[in-house]
């Protein structure tokens, strides 16, 4: 079996839509699909925004605490 370039296109092409298809991707509007991908993109730049900020806040909070209770040790241990 011999297939001609447009066939070999026609079948690559019908592949690709089906997949994009069983995937939920609108192949008809490139445009729509290339927004629906930014908005995911800056979807997850936000989380990992927010999760490397909270992680800052939580060893900040720790740091405080953990040197809150040095000063209070040393001055317990100086004032007896």
């Amino acid at each position: 079996m011999n297939l001609e370039q447009k066939d070999v296109e026609e079948i690559v092409r019908r592949t690709v839509e089906e997949t994009l298809t069983s995937l939920g991707v609108e192949h008809d509007s490139p445009l729509e699909m290339q927004k629906d991908f930014q908005h995911l993109r800056e979807w997850r730049r936000s989380t990992e925004s927010v999760k490397s900020k909270g992680l800052l806040a939580a060893f900040g909070f720790l740091f405080a605490g953990l040197l809150g209770a040095l000063v209070i040790g040393i001055k317990d241990l100086l004032h007896g």
